[in-house]
């Protein structure tokens, strides 16, 4: 007899289908594909092995991540061997080409390469999203829920993070371009930012959230960028 049917075997129904089944739960995943795993899975042509999804990850190496997938991997007893990006890629513009390194003083050294100028303005824009960031990391992923019972549980334990929280409240809700209008005026750097979202989010800086590459900044800093071994 089953307890949980679940629909769908991308990496949220089997992370779901995971930590139902560690805490005792009788789970059966259902999918269409012939092929479980979703966007995270990967598919053979002529030899070679391609990826059908995102291959950038930061924290599924060490300890105390902030990765959600980490966290569930830790839950239920599971590791993946990753390999570190270094640097992640290059970006080519009809001005040079952009070499992109994890770390934030490396890959703002080389921006100053190709704007030095923008370079420092870049720098004000990490400046106010990685203060976003370092208040988020204090309230792990796992302990946002939509129930209300969560509320004490926040009170509980990370009332300090959220104290932090309450002075970001007005970034939180907007938007990376709103950032970016306030502290960036160099025109290639606004495309690099629009090119940065559209790669995390599939929309430019004004229809990405805040929080979204405030975390993305500060992690892909903090844990490096990873891919795993065999895909």
């Amino acid at each position: 007899m089953t307890d949980i049917i679940v629909i769908g075997s991308g990496i949220g129904g089997l992370s779901a289908a995971a930590l139902l089944a560690r805490y005792g739960k009788r789970v059966i995943v259902c999918e269409s594909h012939s092929i479980p795993g979703g966007a995270a899975h990967t598919f053979k042509r002529r030899g070679f092995e391609f990826d059908s999804g995102p291959s950038f990850y930061c924290g599924l190496s060490g300890d105390q991540s902030l990765n959600p997938l980490k966290q569930i991997l830790d839950t239920i007893g599971e590791t993946l061997s990753v390999i570190p990006y270094d640097p992640l890629g290059h970006y080519h513009f009809p001005e040079g080409t952009f070499a992109v390194y994890s770390n934030a003083e490396r890959y703002r050294q080389e921006l100053a390469k190709i704007t030095p100028t923008g370079a420092k303005e870049f720098q004000q824009f990490e400046q106010r999203l990685l203060e976003l960031y370092d208040a988020m990391k204090g309230i792990p992923t796992l302990a946002l829920r939509s129930d209300w019972q969560v509320i004490p549980l926040l009170l509980q334990r990370y009332l300090p993070s959220l104290g932090k929280m309450l002075f970001h409240l007005p970034i939180v809700q907007s938007s990376v371009g709103k950032v970016m209008d306030a502290t960036i005026k160099d025109p290639w750097v606004r495309r690099l930012i629009d090119l940065e979202c559209f790669l995390l989010s599939g929309l430019k800086a004004e229809g990405t959230i805040a929080p979204e590459v405030a975390f993305m900044l500060g992690e892909r800093s903090r844990a490096g960028v990873e891919y795993p071994v065999g895909g």
